[in-house]
C-alpha cells in the first residue's frame, strides 16, 4: 500500500483526565505526511507517539488485566485479508491521517459520495481504491455497499475522523485469524472539542467495526450497531493502546452539521418502526440521557470541555425528539398538557422550597439589625 508509515508505539495504559498540557512526547518518532486544513500535503513532519510522563500508582494503575490479551481461546488459522472500508464527503482534512493509520491492511476502499473538494483524488495518492456514487444523508446507508466492493473476508468500517491506533492494528490482524468470531467490539476514545474525555463512558465506547463479511450486514438505522450472537463476537479490553481514535466534535459548526443530518433520520427511524410520540416518553428519555452524559458519565470532572461535551450529546436527543414530533403531524394533545403542568407545578414548587429558607434568613437579618 501507497499509504503514509505512522509511529511505532503504544501509549501507557490510564484512565486518569487527560488534558494537552499533561503529555509529553515520548519513544520513537516516525516520518508522517502532515496535512493541510484542505487536505493538502504540507511537507513532512516527525509524529511522536504520547504516553504520560508521570503515573501514580495508586490513581493511575490500568484498570485491566494485563494478561487481558493474550492468546484466546479462539482457534487460529491463516491471517486472511483485511478490507477498511471507509465513506467520505467533503472530508479531505480528515482523511489523510486516517489512511495514514491503516497502511497495514490489505486493502482500503473509499467510497466518495461525490466530494466536491479532493478527497477522491487524496483517497487515490495514498493508494486506496475509490467508488464514487452520489451522495447519502448517513453513512448507515451505504455500509452494506461499500463492503460488498471489498475482497477481504473481514470488514473494518471507519469514518475518516477515526484513526487506528498502532496497537490496535496488531490485534485486529491477530484476531483475523480466528475461525469462531464474526465480529470484534473495538473500544472508541472519544474526542470532544480537541480533549478526550477521563470518564469510561466516552474514554472507551465499544464500536463492533471489523467484522467478517457475508456473515454480518450494517442496519440501516441511524446510529445503529449490528447484531451478531454474543458466542461470535469479541470485546478488546478496556485500554488506551487498543483504542479507536475519534475526532467527534472538533468545532460547533461540525456538531450543527452532524444534528441536522441525523436528527431528522434518526426521528423518522422512530416513525418507520412504529413509535408514537408522547410527552411523557420524550421528557423520560431526556431524562436518562442527562443522568447519563452528567452523572454516570462525570462530565464535569473534565472541567468546561466535559461540560460542552455532555450538553452536545444531549442537546442532540432534544433535537431528535423536536424531529419527531413534527415529523409525527406536531399535534397538541390534552394529554401531553396535563403532563406539562403538573411538571411546571412541581418545578414551581422546588423554586418556593428553595427560596422560602432565603426569604427566611434575609429577615432574620433585618430583624437583628444585621
Amino acid at each position: 500500500m501507497a499509504v503514509a508509515g505512522i509511529a511505532n508505539g503504544q501509549t501507557q495504559a490510564t484512565v486518569a483526565p487527560l488534558t494537552r498540557s499533561t503529555w509529553q512526547p515520548h519513544g520513537k518518532d516516525a516520518d508522517l505526511i502532515s496535512w493541510s486544513p484542505s487536505g493538502q500535503r504540507t511537507g513532512e513532519r516527525r509524529l511522536q507517539c504520547w504516553e504520560r510522563p508521570e503515573l501514580n500508582p495508586l490513581v493511575d494503575a490500568p484498570m485491566f488485566d494485563q494478561e487481558a490479551i493474550d492468546e484466546p481461546s479462539h482457534k487460529l488459522a491463516e491471517t486472511p485479508r483485511i478490507s477498511v472500508c471507509i465513506v467520505c464527503r467533503n472530508e479531505a482534512d480528515k482523511l489523510g491521517p486516517c489512511l495514514a493509520s491503516v497502511s497495514w491492511a490489505n486493502e482500503v476502499i473509499v467510497m466518495d459520495l461525490s466530494s466536491t473538494d479532493n478527497s477522491a483524488a487524496l483517497a487515490t495518492e495514498l493508494g486506496a481504491r475509490v467508488i464514487t456514487r452520489a451522495p447519502v444523508l448517513i453513512v448507515e446507508l451505504v455500509r452494506n455497499e461499500v463492503a460488498a466492493a471489498a475482497r477481504g473476508e473481514w470488514i473494518l468500517a471507519l469514518d475518516p475522523d477515526e484513526r487506528v491506533t498502532p496497537g490496535l492494528a496488531q490485534e485486529l490482524q491477530r484476531l483475523a485469524g480466528s475461525t469462531e468470531l464474526d465480529a470484534v467490539v473495538i473500544p472508541r476514545m472519544n474526542f470532544d472539542l480537541g480533549y478526550p474525555p477521563s470518564n469510561r463512558l466516552h474514554r472507551y465506547e465499544p464500536q463492533i467495526r471489523m467484522y467478517r463479511r457475508g456473515r454480518v450486514k450494517w442496519p440501516v438505522i441511524p446510529n445503529a450497531l449490528p447484531a451478531v450472537p454474543a458466542d461470535r463476537l469479541h470485546h478488546l479490553p478496556q485500554r488506551d493502546d487498543l483504542v479507536l481514535i475519534h475526532d467527534r466534535s472538533r468545532n460547533i459548526p461540525e456538531v450543527l452539521e452532524r444534528v441536522i443530518r441525523y436528527a431528522p433520520a434518526q426521528a423518522q427511524s422512530m416513525i418507520d418502526r412504529g413509535e408514537v410520540f408522547t410527552a411523557r416518553a420524550m421528557l423520560r428519555t431526556l431524562g436518562s440521557k442527562i443522568y447519563k452524559q452528567f452523572f454516570v458519565g462525570q462530565a464535569f470532572k473534565d472541567g468546561v470541555p466535559g461540560f460542552l461535551r455532555a450538553s452536545i450529546l444531549v442537546a442532540f436527543h432534544f433535537y431528535v425528539w423536536a424531529a419527531f414530533w413534527q415529523l409525527s403531524g406536531g399535534h397538541r394533545t390534552t394529554a401531553d398538557d396535563r403532563l406539562l403542568r403538573r411538571l411546571a407545578g412541581v418545578i414551581e414548587g422546588i423554586r418556593w422550597s428553595v427560596s422560602l429558607p432565603r426569604g427566611f434568613f434575609r429577615l432574620t437579618n433585618r430583624l437583628l439589625g444585621r
